[in-house]
């Protein structure tokens, strides 16, 4: 019997979290001793598309332990613990630590070891909150070693037993191949959910810039609410401001932004902060020239001047000046996508990244360090 390896998230909507578990899934559908399975607390766009490929999916309630409540918390936990055994759950992978809290009771009460897969940095004071007076996990996995530096100290404070691992996210390089794309106007786009430190006001800033200088340009937005915070009218009213609104097609959220990726001339990252971005490896296996904010792990990415342009963060200038490199020297723009080409194939493939992975939960299921 194969061992089941649960993917937890806390909401069912896909961004780059939902991404990266869904390449995991999709490599232990055809793994000979793990098999995936997915939990989320309510039925969305994530886990109707990860059933569609016939990975099983578990909706249940996920609320916080309330100490204030101690039997409620005690009955739910047992509820829980319950259903990981029917569904012959091996092993869970949270993918934030809201999520890891809520099953780390039914995880103990069932047996069930836990890793949690960080993407964000956090406080000192969120961890002891979220482990005090909690079972802790097995592991933390991170996905760069900046993150790992940033948070491990109060996470191995909190768990002193936990392991403590880097897995650089990985890209399917057959997926997303090479597309060079063929438009009358240059597309420049945004791959991001519509989370504020993502950027996005920055970006339009650097879209006015560049319309201001007679550049025609079309700009992608790529993503939606995903914390359905209503942000998409607000960056559209700005976008009217200042005067660009004609230039920008809002994309919402997509199940597949290959397609859309596929069209870009010039991948724009933003962020203000950033642990390490799927969508920034997408676009470097699609060959796509980038300029991204030099935050957190962007720099483990991508090499500057070598496979994409690094500029300061909350710096529409900087960006604008990056985006005119590209579009002014083709030959800059094709060399640097060709570099990041051959790193993503080099170090940042999905094979290498499940291989990494299945260590881990090996590891985790004989109890090793």
């Amino acid at each position: 019997m194969k061992n089941t390896i649960a993917f937890v998230h806390s909401v069912a909507e896909i961004g780059g979290a939902e991404r990266m578990s869904e390449a995991l899934i999709d490599g232990l559908a055809e793994h000979a001793e793990l098999a995936p399975l997915l939990v989320v607390p309510e039925a969305g766009p994530f886990s109707v598309h990860v059933a569609k490929k016939g990975c099983p999916v578990l909706v249940t309630d996920l609320p916080q332990p309330e100490f204030s409540s101690p039997l409620g918390t005690i009955r739910h936990a047992f509820k829980l613990a319950k259903q990981f055994k029917q569904a012959n759950i091996s092993l869970l992978q949270c993918a934030d630590l809201v999520c890891t809290r809520a099953v780390l009771p039914a995880a103990k009460i069932a047996g069930i070891p836990v890793l949690c897969h960080m993407h964000f940095p956090v406080e000192a004071g969120y961890v002891n909150w979220v482990f005090k007076r909690m079972p802790k996990p097995a592991g933390f996995v991170y996905c760069s070693e900046e993150l790992m530096h940033a948070t491990q100290t109060p996470l191995a404070n909190a768990c002193p037993q936990a392991s403590h691992d880097v897995i650089h996210n990985g890209v399917d390089i057959e997926r997303f191949s090479p597309n060079l794309s063929s438009n009358a106007v240059p597309h420049v786009g945004i791959v991001a959910n519509l989370q504020e430190r993502k950027g996005h006001i920055d970006f339009l800033d650097m879209a006015k810039l560049l319309s201001d200088q007679q550049y025609n340009v079309h700009y992608d937005i790529i993503g939606g609410d995903i914390l359905q915070a209503p942000r998409q009218t607000l960056l559209e009213d700005y976008a009217s401001s200042q005067g660009i609104r004609d230039k920008v097609t809002f994309h919402g959220q997509v199940d597949n932004v290959l397609a859309l990726l596929g069209k870009l001339d010039v991948l724009v990252c933003a962020s203000h902060q950033e642990a390490f971005p799927v969508s920034i490896l997408e676009a470097m296996a699609m060959q796509k020239a980038i300029v991204s904010t030099n935050v957190n792990g962007i720099p483990e990415a991508i090499v500057d001047e070598q496979c994409g342009i690094l500029v300061p963060p909350h710096n529409p200038q900087a960006l604008s000046d990056g985006v005119k490199r590209l579009l002014d020297n083709e030959s800059l723009r094709q060399a640097l996508a060709d570099a990041a080409r051959q790193r993503v194939v080099s170090e940042f493939s999905l094979q290498a990244y499940l291989d990494k992975f299945t260590r881990v939960y090996r590891r985790t299921l004989t109890g090793q360090k």
